[in-house]
């Protein structure tokens, strides 16, 4: 797979060539219409009308039109035709064409970055980097380190351009400007917090860096360049085209505090602290609009696109709960302090599966979501497979409890009632069912409704541990060194080597030299965190820092019966594994069309 095109570098353009290069009138209208019928909150960064104003200008004298902004045109462009081909509802002219459509666009996007010198932004500079870098995105499915670089570059311009500073500071800024600014720093600290957890490495942007304050809750056709002051913010609760922005922008700014905390390299965060973001979470999904949050489709009407919007939320608000606690699942049994943690881990993970479910039944042939079914099958792996994993891991440990027969002897390590117990297996179950149905297009599909099936295995048959003897109460987790009980090989790395959060430096026989990781440097890993994976080698399942366990199971459907032995999983790495994975990729950053509620959806049609 190739590198994103604004690092690896473009031939140069003349002007000339990037104004004529530009589809005819009426296919230029039907993509920009597209793009704006979209609920991304992408779209939210360009204002409607003043767009349509600025297309009318340019269509009347080309030759008038500002680079960038022709820049941002084939950006938006590249996105609607990106848009057509994941859906599937490619307009007969363009059938079969629209990839290659949307590269051509993605291709004048950087020439026309190029062309204006973005290293001496102007304006439309950091709306039109953004847009190309989800054009990027849109069409790999996953982030990497290149993306990500563009988006420090990013970060970097918005910076020298004052996107940091709330717009009161700065008189010689419109209100209309201002506003429009908020937006887009809004994405920016999105995309931030995304694609820097996506490869495992620290966000760029915090909080006692910036004041930018959260866009106003208000139409685009409440204001214009023309507006000397902006109409009062309408109610968070209070339906807009650019609520659902402020509402995912809320929980990924939250997210980003909450890694940049947890992941921190000088010292561990007080669990107090983490007691702290989880009342300020909760906070925030309780304030979150009506309108965004989920409810039953039995009955409703809602569009598709603002159904969508209400899964993204809630799958982003467990992804954080579960990101928040899940490494205090295993110390809750040894210390009743983290029984809280360790019931919000698995109560978010189970609510996510159950998403899963809704998500799958709904995007079937007779269901509400069946238009968005690329959509559900593109987030059904990626987005579940970490908590299928949490749950996984504390059932297990459920097992070794029970096979100790000792008593629960602290509120932490209270064992799950018979009927919590067959809600998680039949929850897996079903997971593993989902992923069976997807995997004849989809390997990680494969890997994943196997990988579940002998866990599941496991977890039923819970008779032995890896050596054959009957597991005993040191077999449950140590607060001091997560996971070396149930892994004999971490004994032998030393206690310098050993971290109590369960890091680790190279051990013996580890050549530095052979990771072959993208986010690796001279093959070693830098990434946030770096735990001993043991035989996890990585697959390619959108875990970059952290591998996949997946790849333990490699030699899945090589022969009949081939597979890893039961009896010796290895459980620790599997535990460091679900302590230390990214989340998949935010896949709400995707753009689609589709039904609207947006007053946009129709304007570009009246050109």
């Amino acid at each position: 797979r190739e590198g994103p095109t604004l690092l690896l570098g473009a031939s140069p353009a003349s002007e000339v060539e990037l104004r004529g290069e530009l589809p005819s009138k009426s296919n230029v209208l039907a993509l920009c219409s597209r793009y704006f019928s979209s609920m991304d909150h992408a779209a939210s960064i360009i204002h409607g009308p003043t767009f349509s104003q600025q297309l009318r200008d340019h269509l009347q004298d080309p030759s008038k039109t500002p680079i960038m902004w022709l820049g941002l045109l084939y950006s938006i462009l590249s996105l609607a035709m990106l848009s057509y081909h994941k859906v599937g509802d490619e307009p007969a002219e363009w059938r079969g064409k629209t990839l290659e459509l949307a590269a051509e666009y993605r291709l004048r996007t950087v020439q026309c970055l190029m062309k204006a010198d973005y290293t001496k932004p102007v304006e439309y500079t950091v709306e039109t980097m953004l847009l190309y870098v989800f054009g990027e995105y849109s069409s790999r499915w996953d982030a990497d380190l290149g993306l990500w670089m563009i988006v420090s570059l990013i970060i970097r311009i918005a910076f020298r351009m004052g996107y940091h500073r709330d717009a009161k500071w700065f008189p010689s800024l419109t209100p209309f400007q201002a506003e429009m600014r908020r937006r887009t720093w809004a994405l920016v600290r999105m995309a931030d917090v995304i694609f820097s957890h996506q490869v495992s490495l620290p966000s760029m942007i915090y909080d006692h860096d910036c004041d930018t304050q959260l866009p106003n809750n208000i139409y685009d056709d409440e204001f214009n360049r023309d507006t000397r002051q902006l109409p009062p913010s309408r109610p968070i609760t209070e339906a807009t085209p650019v609520s659902y922005m402020i509402a995912k922008a809320r929980l990924c700014i939250e997210l980003g505090s909450i890694l940049q905390a947890t992941n921190r390299v000088d010292k561990g965060v007080p669990y107090d602290e983490i007691i702290r973001f989880d009342a300020k979470l909760r906070q925030i999904m309780q304030e979150l609009p009506p309108h965004l949050k989920i409810g039953p489709l039995a009955g409703s009407r809602d569009p598709v696109t603002l159904i969508i919007a209400r899964f993204n939320i809630d799958i982003l608000c467990q992804k954080i709960m579960c990101l928040l606690h899940r490494k205090y699942i295993c110390r809750a049994r040894q210390n009743p302090r983290y029984a809280h943690s360790r019931r919000s881990a698995i109560e978010a993970s189970l609510q996510a599966m159950e998403h899963l479910q809704t998500l799958h039944r709904e995007s079937q042939s007779n269901g509400r979501l069946r238009t968005v079914n690329w959509y559900v099958k593109s987030v059904a792996i990626k987005e579940f497979t970490l908590p299928a994993m949490l749950i996984v891991l504390d059932l297990h440990y459920d097992n070794l409890a029970e096979q100790s027969g000792l008593p629960e002897d602290t509120e932490g390590a209270f064992r799950w009632s018979p009927e919590e117990r067959a809600r998680m297996i039949s929850t897996l179950e079903d997971a593993a069912i989902i992923w069976k149905s997807l995997a004849d297009g989809s390997v990680e599909a494969f890997k994943a409704s196997k990988t579940i099936d002998i866990m599941l295995q496991k977890l039923q048959n819970p008779t032995k541990n890896s050596n054959g003897s009957s597991s005993t109460r040191s077999d449950l987790p140590s607060t001091d060194a997560i996971g070396s009980a149930l892994d004999p090989s971490f004994a032998s790395l030393g206690a310098d080597t050993i971290k109590s959060e369960g890091l680790f430096e190279f051990g013996t026989g580890m050549s530095p030299f052979t990771n072959t990781n993208s986010s690796a440097f001279m093959g070693m890993e830098f990434s946030l965190p770096a735990p001993n994976l043991g035989d996890f080698a990585g697959d390619g399942l959108n875990l970059i820092g952290a591998q996949s366990p997946l790849s333990m199971f490699t030699n899945i459907g090589a022969s009949p019966g081939s597979g890893p032995e039961l009896s010796t999983f290895d459980w620790g790495a599997f535990e460091n594994y679900a302590q230390a994975a990214n989340w998949g990729a935010d896949q709400s950053f995707q753009i689609y069309g589709g039904e609207s509620n947006d007053q946009e959806a129709n304007m570009m049609n009246s050109q």
